[in-house]
């Protein structure tokens, strides 16, 4: 780490993070309702490729930002978002079970989160890095 952190790069990168995934946390419900059960799986594969992007746009807007450190920046900004959707998604889960839902939170359901927040952090430190690394002056 070349120097302290840039609160504004990790709150600008955490944020864009964070707004795309509650409108998907959100908006999926919607999508949910309106798709035919037999596609499910291709809307679950799509909502993926969002939440990558949440972490690809977090992580390079930090990098950008910050102009040093981007594979740190970029993976703070996907952790930050990480541990902020979280507890939102949860209370969301046990809102769906008082209201009748099943929903069951198993070993499967902690493997899939902690490698997909894997996958996250990667990507995200990885866009930090590379736009640095783009920001840097031509020799």
């Amino acid at each position: 780490m070349s120097g302290p952190l840039v609160w504004r790069a990790l709150l600008a990168g955490a944020g864009f993070n964070i707004a795309l995934a509650l409108a998907m946390s959100f908006g999926s419900g919607l999508l949910f309702g309106l798709v035919d059960p037999s596609h499910f799986a291709v809307l679950a594969f799509a909502l993926r490729v969002v939440s990558a992007l949440a972490d690809i746009g977090g992580g390079a807007i930090a990098g950008a930002l910050a102009r040093r450190d981007g594979l740190l920046h970029g993976a703070l900004t996907s952790l930050a978002a990480t541990l902020f959707v979280m507890p939102i998604s949860l209370l969301r889960i046990w809102l769906a079970t008082r209201a009748g839902g099943e929903v069951e939170l198993g070993a499967g359901y902690w493997i899939d989160f902690a490698l997909w927040t894997a996958v996250g952090l990667f990507l995200a430190a990885m866009a930090g890095f590379i736009a640095v690394e783009l920001r840097k002056p031509r020799a």
